[in-house]
């Protein structure tokens, strides 16, 4: 019994950070209305300053686009040998400073870092849907990590400590100090926010300002200044707090933002608005974890399924099953609107012209643009799961690239494994993954928007962890194997001989089968867009309680988008795993999902033709490919997806497919206005 005590309170210190976070989450909702899900990404990237400043006596310098690289670039393509100048990357102040001055100047990055997100991110989105919120903080995790990993590596790094590290005896068990000088200092952080909030004139403006905006002004209260003080003060909550915990977690890319959905977790069953309960929550959160995963080590009773990974999904699940939305509403002046959901024109003809014209392209292209053209077929279907679920019901899913995994390694369960034929394996692994869409689905039935999208990342970070990471049916040891998919005595696999005997890899047969399955998956969702279905879709993405007054079966039709989007994504992961043959969980990763949700937006995530913009986006996708032709892409991927999101959601949330198709509409409108002035007659332009 001791050692489950001993396990149960060293998790204080993990509980602590994470009940930091949630602090940091609750403070900053209470003042502008966004749940930012960059916050532990915050966390890290100022835990980071401090250790480079600390150790190396650098300072990261984040990475900015170099405005004449593309142009050297596409000079050296044409045989010039020139290079670009670099920007710098550090400022070098010398030797490792003082612990004071590594903690002065991380203080004040998180200072900046609370600044920028306010008035660079979420000011400029303050009245738009809360989709678009949830996108621009996904934005700022993958911008801030990816520098994360650009500046300083992904490996692991050393932290000393700032906290006693002797033990004391607790129930007969030692315990490390700093756990309770860590648990006291959030305690004080709780108390002080709590009185702040409840007895001074700061407190009550910004109560006034979350219950109606617009009223608050009118009684002299600035939203603004309260959401700027508030982004503040929860950056150096999260910043503070991180480098004193780094020396108990462990300090990586990945650790600290990881701990967002904890976070999350325990401010949800604080509803945004209880610093003690969020505080508390967290800290019970980080205790259990730390307890199950001894018991799953010496209880043969306790399945060894990862389980502290699954603790809070089911903390917020009962959570919304008790409460239903527990997101508080927020009064504004105004909103915007929501993406168009464009019905893209179906012709025919180009249709055909279009699968002829990429059929040969898989088939005579080089070796690099036919693998970019699979990858890139496969991210249009992915990016049209997203149409479905997120564009065209409005329901925010960030569990897509799981469900690609639940498809990807059923195929090496039914086809590799039980020796089930592809043409019958692979339907069944696009059910399986429908079927789990259609489980993540049934959440949908309670909450919406913000809520919803907590509930599907920590449903992503559930499966990995429980069916990817495990031997068992899902794969062995965290990786899957896929046989090349056989139909009418004719291989598809990436190394197969093509129907004339080509040896070509990866083989045009593949590529043909791909790119028959994106065709009828794009033609699928065109027609969905136009059916009645259609129609009631966009109808509870317009207004859930007048779809359901005027007989819109609201439920049928989240559970069907959410098993249609997961089918989709459960093709994508069935010719995902056939291409790579050998793949491994951390292709099926939560960044991975946001990743994808970042180029979607940036396609259009509401329309096929986005999907296809998409496509084009995604990392190793043939527009990766044709870039590099200029300039190195492969390892800014993460940070092009966060940087370009948040600007593409700032000045136009219809995407690149929006964008065009109004260039497209101005080009051909003023073309018509001059054709009608060239071969009009002057006396009638007179009587005009």
């Amino acid at each position: 019994m001791t050692i489950y005590i001993q396990f149960l309170l060293i998790g204080i210190g993990t509980g602590v950070i994470i009940g930091a976070l949630a602090v940091g989450l609750t403070l900053s909702f209470r003042a502008s209305g966004v749940i930012n899900f960059g916050h532990g990404a915050i966390a890290t990237y100022v835990t980071y300053v401090y250790v480079a400043m600390r150790q190396d006596g650098e300072y990261p310098i984040p990475p900015l686009p170099n405005p004449i690289a593309m142009l050297f670039g596409i000079l050296n393509w044409f045989g010039a040998d020139l290079d670009a100048p670099d920007i710098p990357t550090i400022i070098d102040v010398g030797d490792g400073t003082s612990i004071a001055i590594a903690v002065l100047v991380a203080m004040a990055t998180s200072v900046l870092l609370g600044l920028a997100a306010h008035f660079l991110v979420f000011r400029p989105l303050r009245y738009a849907p809360p989709t678009a919120k949830i996108m621009a903080s996904i934005g700022i995790l993958l911008t801030l990590q990816a520098i994360v990993v650009l500046r300083f590596g992904a490996r692991a790094r050393r932290v000393e400590s700032l906290l006693p590290n002797e033990t004391v005896s607790v129930v007969g068990t030692d315990i490390p100090r700093d756990r309770f000088v860590l648990l006291a200092l959030l305690i004080v952080i709780t108390i002080a926010l709590w009185a702040v909030f409840r007895y001074t004139r700061f407190g009550v403006a910004t109560r006034a300002a979350a219950e109606n905006e617009e009223t608050a002004t009118l009684l002299g209260y600035s939203a603004d200044f309260q959401a700027g003080i508030s982004w503040v003060v929860a950056s150096m909550i999260a910043g503070g707090v991180g480098i004193l915990v780094a020396s108990i977690t462990g300090l990586t890319p990945s650790r600290l933002t990881l701990l967002i959905v904890p976070a999350v977790a325990a401010a949800l069953v604080g509803a945004f608005s209880s610093f003690w309960t969020s505080a508390l929550v967290g800290v019970a959160i980080g205790m259990l974890q730390s307890l199950i995963f001894i018991l799953e080590q010496r209880q043969d009773w306790v399945p060894d399924l990862d389980l502290a990974e699954v603790l809070p999904l089911v903390l917020i699940g009962v959570a919304m099953y008790v409460r239903g939305n527990v997101i508080p509403g927020r009064g504004t002046s105004r909103a915007e609107r929501l993406p168009l959901a464009y019905a893209d024109p179906i012709r025919p003809g180009l249709v055909v012209a279009g699968v002829l014209i990429m059929a040969a392209a898989v088939t005579w292209l080089p070796f690099e643009y036919r693998n970019g053209l699979n990858n890139s077929m496969i991210g249009v279907m992915l990016a049209l799961s997203l149409v479905v679920v997120v564009g065209y019901v409005g329901q925010v899913s960030l569990a897509q690239v799981a469900l690609q995994g639940i498809a990807a390694f059923a195929i090496g369960s039914y086809v590799t494994e039980a020796g089930i034929p592809f043409l019958i394996g692979f339907p069944l692994a696009v059910a399986t993954s429908a079927v789990f869409g259609l489980v993540v689905g049934l959440f949908a039935l309670r909450t919406r928007g913000s809520s919803l999208a907590i509930v599907t990342l920590a449903a992503g970070i559930a499966i990995e962890a429980m069916l990817f990471r495990r031997d068992g049916w899902f794969g062995s040891s965290a990786r899957g194997r896929a046989e090349a998919p056989s139909l009418f005595g004719f291989e598809f696999g990436a190394a197969s001989d093509f129907f004339l005997g080509d040896d070509k890899q990866p083989s045009p047969a593949l590529g043909v089968l791909i790119l028959a399955v994106t065709a009828a998956a794009c033609l699928l969702v065109a027609l969905v867009r136009r059916s009645p279905t259609g129609e009631q879709m966009l109808a509870v993405r317009a207004n859930e309680r007048a779809a359901a007054a005027a007989g819109v079966d609201v439920a049928r039709i989240k559970l069907l988008a959410f098993s249609m989007s997961a089918a989709l994504a459960g093709a994508a992961g069935g010719l995902k795993a056939s291409q790579l043959g050998s793949f491994q969980a951390d292709s099926f990763g939560f960044v991975a999902s946001l990743v994808l949700i970042a180029y979607a937006y940036l396609g259009g995530i509401s329309t096929v033709s986005g999907a296809l913009w998409t496509g084009t986006l995604v990392g190793t996708g043939v527009g990766t490919v044709f870039g590099e032709e200029f300039i190195l892409l492969g390892r800014y991927e993460t940070y092009i997806a966060g940087t370009f999101l948040i600007l593409e959601l700032a000045f136009d949330a219809d995407g690149i497919a929006g964008s065009t198709r109004r260039f497209k509409r101005y080009v051909v409108g003023r073309s018509r206005e001059f054709w009608a002035r060239k071969h009009s007659r002057p006396e009638e332009a007179v009587s005009l």
